[in-house]
């Protein structure tokens, strides 16, 4: 008998057969519902490998063993006339038949029925009272008119958050759907909503037709649809319909009730005006300098046709915020104008929780610029209880997180990220800000997954690269420092303030030519600004003689530098410091008290400025005051300094402060402990510390003078990887080298 007809005699092929059958429908049983008991993916393909490597061994056993009414026995120990195996083929046969036919009819209810995985059980009446509105699609055939949808889907968002009991899903998030044909049931599973609202507006001329329609996510149900022809001049009508419609249709089917007040639009009749407000805010998103600047001017453009506008005046204050913020503008007057337009919107609308928050915040700015006490609990309480009133709004959620975080509130701040991300899944701005908390509370690890999920979302986020690139250097990764303010630079080019930090590194690692390269980039965009007079003082402390450096930082107090960057600080520890090389510790005191009048006085309250100017001096109150003057103006100071011996604020002040109290064996430990633990490019310029002569004793311990060599090994071997690196890069970094020095 041929091999042929004996594995056929055998049923092997129809043990083959039906294992196959078998296997097709466990594997779509178990890939299919598993994840409906919350199983984790490697369970279905654990589960799945194993049917798979069963095939072989099930083939061999057909072929060596075969079933009896005796059980089962070698096939080579039973006699021909006993065999029963065309009997035992007839049942294999209806096995497989049977096993297509279930496998046909699961993979129909699969595909064709309800899905299990994806649809979910009723939620609770809390839960499904829950909405995501998501972009209206733009019909109009025009590209241009895209901010105008967009817009009506803002403001439907902006109107349905006023309701409390209504849980609506963050603009971010509902906007991660645009222009994605997806089932509205993963949408509502992604977003954590019930219903999705969704429409179309199509615009021509000086009309505009909108259609709506309110589905419930677990079915599929229209609760209901409209369509609204209009003339253009109607449009704010017809938004406040659809909103309170909306409301209106949630409320009594959900929550039971009838709708209450009438929600507030977005505040002008000005069809005009509303359009710069809506260009204004698509162009504030992309956050890059040019941008912001467009977005300003679109702003001011809508709120010369209708003053009145308090929504562009509450978004003008968070263009200001976010330009002061990337350095386009001054902290100092900036913060007066948002206080200013912040009055405006208040005076006319009190109860508005977004501007209520924005204006604590720039109350406590301006009360840390004026050196003045700012009782951080009160202003987190009020901040805690306008979120209470606002709970579907993320703004003051996120300005409350970065407080919280600040002032090293832990707990609190994790549960907030939980309840954020609950709110705004989708929303990069959120990891973000999750991020960078994470990096505030020292959790290195959960802010990089954070900010890395940030980019996953958006990716062309300067800010976000900039912080990874920080937390690449507390990590002791020098190259990936680089890398990713690189990255920054390359998104935003205008933004002259990356390639002046990459510059500042590389001066700190000794790298003068690779740093001159860097820093042309950033002043021939901005060359007066904060980042061109710390990169030009960073290249003279390492590069060039002390007469260079005292000019320079003289030059930067005249002219009353900007704190940003540290380029103020800098400029006066660089003086101090400087002076003291030369014996001239008291001239450098005449010299800041005739720039800051009142600055020796210590019993005066004085502001941020001033503060940073009093602490740098004690460099100089070293060699001019006794003992019992320095310790009655670190009395003075007492309370800057009960932060940073708290471990609140730098290592490098508290070991100087410890130092000055004359508790060495204490400003030694804080020196191994929290500085020359971490890797040595984390605080890449603390030879410049142990200079000092109010260091002198902390400096002749033979465990920092150890301690110090190490840090001079590696951080040369940092520098070393630096400079491969960068000459390996693209030709497209490299920029015409000039003499910044002359």
């Amino acid at each position: 008998m041929s091999l042929f007809s004996e594995l056929r005699r055998r049923n092997v092929f129809r043990v083959a057969a039906a294992y196959l059958v078998v296997s097709w429908l466990l594997t779509e049983v178990v890939t299919t519902l598993m994840p409906v008991f919350g199983a984790p993916e490697w369970v279905a393909k654990v589960i799945v490998a194993v049917i798979a490597l069963g095939f072989v061994p099930a083939i061999i056993f057909s072929w060596v063993y075969e079933l009896t009414p005796e059980g089962l026995q070698k096939e080579k120990d039973i006699p021909p006339d006993r065999s029963i195996t065309s009997h035992t083929a007839r049942k294999l046969d209806y096995i497989t038949i049977a096993a297509i036919v279930a496998a046909i009819a699961f993979v129909a209810w699969a595909r064709l029925g309800p899905d299990p995985v994806q649809v979910q059980q009723p939620a609770p009446v809390a839960d499904m009272a829950s909405v995501a509105v998501l972009p209206f699609v733009n019909m109009s055939g025009n590209e241009d008119n895209e901010y105008f949808s967009d817009g009506l889907t803002e403001t439907l968002l902006h109107m349905l958050a006023q309701v409390p009991e209504l849980k609506v899903a963050a603009r971010t998030s509902s906007f991660a759907f645009k222009g994605k044909d997806q089932d509205v049931r993963l949408i509502a599973n992604a977003l954590g909503v019930a219903h999705v609202l969704e429409g179309s507006v199509q615009r021509a001329g000086g009309r505009v037709r909108i259609t709506a329609q309110l589905i419930r996510a677990v079915d599929g149900t229209h609760v209901w649809s409209e369509r609204y022809d209009r003339t253009l001049d109607d449009i704010f009508r017809i938004q406040d319909e659809i909103a309170n419609r909306v409301r209106d249709a949630l409320t009594k089917s959900l929550i039971r009730t009838r709708g209450g007040r009438q929600m507030a639009g977005v505040g002008t009749d000005d069809v005009e005006a509303y359009d710069l407000y809506l260009k204004a805010i698509r162009e504030q998103n992309k956050e890059s300098y040019s941008s912001l600047q467009v977005s300003e001017s679109l702003l001011k453009d809508a709120l010369a046709k209708d003053p009145a506008f308090l929504d562009a005046k509450t978004q003008l204050v968070s263009n200001y915020v976010r330009q002061a913020q990337t350095g386009l503008r001054q902290w100092e007057s900036t913060n007066a104008e948002v206080i200013a337009l912040l009055e405006q919107v208040l005076e006319s609308r009190p109860a508005d929780v977004r501007a209520r928050v924005w204006m604590l915040v720039a109350r406590r700015v301006r009360a840390n610029l004026a050196g003045e006490g700012v009782n951080i609990q009160e202003t987190i309480d009020e901040m805690r209880a306008l979120v209470a009133e606002a709970p579907s709004d993320v703004e003051p959620k996120q300005l409350l997180l970065t407080v919280l975080a600040q002032e090293n509130e832990q707990d609190e701040a994790l549960v907030l990220m939980q309840d954020l991300l609950a709110l705004d899944p989708l929303n990069p701005a959120i990891h973000r800000d999750i991020g960078f908390a994470y990096t505030g509370m020292k959790s290195l690890d959960n802010a990089r997954a954070a900010l890395e999920r940030s980019l996953e979302l958006e990716p062309d986020q300067p800010l976000v690269h900039s912080r990874l690139g920080t937390i690449s250097l507390l990590h002791g990764d020098a190259v990936g420092r680089v890398r990713h303010q690189l990255d920054a630079h390359e998104i935003d080019k205008q933004d002259h303030e990356h390639p002046g930090e990459i510059a500042v590194f590389l001066y700190r690692l000794g790298l003068p030519e690779e740093g001159d390269r860097f820093r042309a980039r950033s002043i021939s965009i901005a060359p007066t600004s904060p980042m061109a007079r710390v990169s030009e003082l960073y290249r003279a402390i390492r590069f060039e003689s002390e007469e260079r450096q005292i000019a320079l930082a003289r030059q930067m107090i005249e002219d009353d530098v900007e704190t940003r960057k540290n380029a103020w600080g800098e400029a006066l520890f660089t003086l101090f410091e400087t002076a003291e090389k030369q014996g001239a510790s008291r001239e450098a005191l005449e010299f800041v008290e005739k720039q800051i009048p009142g600055f020796l006085n210590y019993e005066q309250p004085a502001p941020l400025k001033v503060v940073i100017a009093r602490i740098s001096a004690f460099i100089a109150f070293y060699h001019t005051e006794s003992s019992e003057e320095l310790r009655q103006r670190m009395a003075h100071l007492e309370p800057v300094l009960n932060k940073l011996w708290t471990g609140g604020g730098s290592p490098v002040l508290r070991m100087q402060a410890l130092a000055l109290r004359g508790e060495t064996e204490a400003s030694i430990d804080v020196a191994l402990t929290e500085i020359f633990s971490k890797p040595a490019i984390v605080y890449v310029d603390i030879d410049r510390n142990f200079g000092l002569h109010l260091l002198a004793a902390v400096a002749a311990d033979p465990r920092i003078r150890e301690a110090l060599k190490r840090w001079r090994e590696d951080k040369a071997k940092a520098a070393e990887e630096v400079r491969k690196y960068l000459e390996n890069l693209e030709q497209a970094y490299v920029v015409p080298r000039i003499d910044v020095a002359a």
